[in-house]
């Protein structure tokens, strides 16, 4: 057993220990009557003081730069700044800021290693504007693309990459940013491009060609050869034909996977929703969630950015807006949804810990919860989200024109329609309607 308090009676284990009244003693800074952390200090003097110890410097003094980062830090709640700085990565990062210069900025953390230490506390300085907000998806990726295509040995192909990357994804990634933030997958969309052209370009290179000398046999040979991943280099080559880089070949377009993954049963959709709607031993957030997945074929993308002011409650009942109008969503779902945005309870590890505008918050300070985290909380129900929302998606596309669709579930009239086409919707030639007026 191992000793983690002794008292009058002997020693005591962990759990025994915090159990025990003699385990509360008064804080010898604050007066505070609570179980001690550590030379008579409750957590709440303990954690700034650690804090500061971790940000001096060798002759103990606190650069005036780092200041507002430790303000910052120090507003975080005191248990989870203690297990934070108990690690040794954000001892590390804390002491490289101690022994820097100059201010903490986006480049300053980017310089260093990743790590989910260096995530959490730009999240803290950004949720207290020490830091400006920034897209962190497109971020990443940049910082990707730069280490990565340093990589490629040839000087002529590099550069040929570079300009492919900028000017397709780069681009219009940095377009979207302006409007809604690039979601992880956007992100990986174009590092698998990248990643093909490189590949692609390595293949012609050791059978003794190149991009500008290839031809529709070489290609297909590719194509043939790589499989399903063979799409992945499509954008590449279409841009590279359209500058002249290579001559014009034929890629066959990606495929899409819609409706391909479902529920077997006919009937496991309401088996679930049943049990969400009414086990009240699960977590409302997840019930919540897998609600809204089943029922309403929401994507987990989206459903973790879900905000709470899109929650009406009316006379008539409870709506909940998921695209260009809200939808009455009927009882007990209702009650949860209104429960969840009253009792939501942030997690944020460092800096400001509120719920901020997210029905489901996450464990950064100012952000929601990752789609990746919400998606692996639905997967320990046994609930496997894309399979759910295809299976609904289709039920629903079924019942009500495209039009309707695309207005209540925040879908495009194009994918709308194309679900309405799956499930054999006979109101399709309604729908193209609607497609068309919009484009007139």
């Amino acid at each position: 057993m191992r000793v983690y308090g002794r008292i009058d009676a002997g020693p005591l284990c962990t759990v025994c220990y915090r159990k025990h009244p003699s385990s509360r003693r008064h804080c010898v800074q604050c007066g505070t009557h609570q179980r001690l952390h550590h030379f008579g200090l409750c957590a709440a003097c303990a954690a700034p003081r650690q804090l500061h110890a971790a940000l001096t410097n060798p002759s103990g003094d606190l650069r005036p730069e780092l200041e507002p980062l430790f303000s910052a830090l120090a507003d975080s709640k005191a248990s989870s700044l203690l297990l934070w700085l108990s690690h040794q990565r954000p001892k590390q990062i804390l002491r490289t800021l101690a022994e820097g210069t100059g201010p903490v900025t986006h480049a300053t953390l980017d310089e260093m290693p990743e790590s989910k230490a260096v995530t959490y506390l730009r999240a803290a300085l950004v949720a207290t504007d020490v830091l400006p907000a920034r897209d962190e998806q497109l971020a990443s990726l940049e910082r990707w693309m730069s280490v990565f295509l340093q990589q490629v040995g040839d000087r002529q192909e590099r550069a040929l990459i570079s300009r492919f990357a900028t000017w397709v994804h780069l681009r219009r990634l940095r377009s979207r940013a302006r409007r809604r933030p690039v979601t992880h997958g956007q992100c990986q969309t174009a590092r698998h491009d990248i990643y093909a052209a490189v590949a692609l370009q390595r293949w012609l290179r050791q059978r003794g060609s190149s991009l500008a000398t290839c031809d529709q046999a070489q290609i297909d040979e590719w194509l043939a050869q790589t499989g399903r991943k063979h799409t992945q280099a499509r954008s590449f080559l279409m841009w590279s034909a359209a500058r002249g880089h290579s001559p014009a070949v034929h890629v066959p377009p990606r495929g899409t996977s819609r409706g391909t993954e479902r529920l077997v049963e006919e009937d496991e959709r309401w088996k679930i929703s049943k049990r969400l709607l009414h086990d009240a031993d699960l977590a409302l957030t997840d019930r919540v969630a897998g609600c809204l997945v089943v029922l309403y074929g929401q994507p987990v993308s989206r459903l973790a950015q879900l905000t709470t002011d899109r929650i009406f409650a009316e006379a008539g009942g409870v709506q909940l807006q998921l695209g260009s109008r809200p939808v009455e969503i009927p009882e007990p779902l209702g009650s949860m949804l209104l429960e969840l945005a009253r009792s939501r309870q942030p997690f944020a590890v460092l800096g400001q810990n509120d719920q901020g505008p997210w029905l489901f918050p996450g464990g950064r300070a100012g952000q929601a919860m990752t789609a990746s985290h919400l998606t692996v909380r639905l997967n320990r129900l046994g609930i496997r989200a894309r399979a759910s929302r295809n299976t609904a998606l289709l039920d629903l596309a079924a019942q009500i024109p495209a039009s309707v669709l695309s207005d209540v579930l925040g879908i495009s009239i194009t994918c709308a329609v194309a679900w309405s086409h799956d499930a054999g919707n006979t109101r399709l030639g309604y729908a193209a309607e609607v497609a068309r007026r919009k484009f007139l």
